[in-house]
């Protein structure tokens, strides 16, 4: 009888159509899905945030980056998060964006949230901003 049951649970398990949720890729993911879409890296600096002294400082890599006019480079401020730690940080991004947005009066801010990364930046084209959410979406669903 015992038999029986658990030949029945093992059949029940191996039948199951639910699909494992992708594990987001890497920074390293990141940087290459972003090379991918046509951005190229000119200096990574870890730690570096958007807002300095704020806690995202450990959360945050401040890339300059173009996109096909080498003489337009622009700032990209990433922000990676734990799953859980994603939703809970979003009024201290939201306050780290709000200090960006008046050290760069003037500047279009952009702001990309794909969990667990947040993306921020001033002056970004529409191509700029299509190809940094792209990479992010491509990251976020496993690389």
């Amino acid at each position: 009888m015992r038999l029986v049951v658990l030949l029945a649970l093992l059949g029940t398990g191996c039948g199951a159509t639910a699909s494992p949720t992708p594990t987001p890729g890497d920074l390293t993911d990141l940087r290459t899905a972003l090379v991918r879409n046509g951005v190229t890296t000119l200096s990574a600096v870890a730690g570096e945030s958007a807002c300095p002294g704020r806690s995202l400082d450990d959360n945050a890599v401040h890339l300059t980056v173009v996109l096909g006019d080498p003489t337009a480079p622009r700032d990209l401020f990433l922000y990676l998060f734990r799953a859980r730690e994603f939703d809970g940080e979003g009024a201290e991004m939201d306050g780290c964006a709000a200090v960006y947005v008046a050290a760069n009066p003037g500047a279009p801010v952009s702001r990309i949230d794909r969990a667990p990364y947040r993306a921020l930046g001033a002056g970004w084209s529409r191509a700029l901003n299509a190809a940094i959410d792209a990479a992010l979406a491509e990251t976020v669903n496993g690389g």
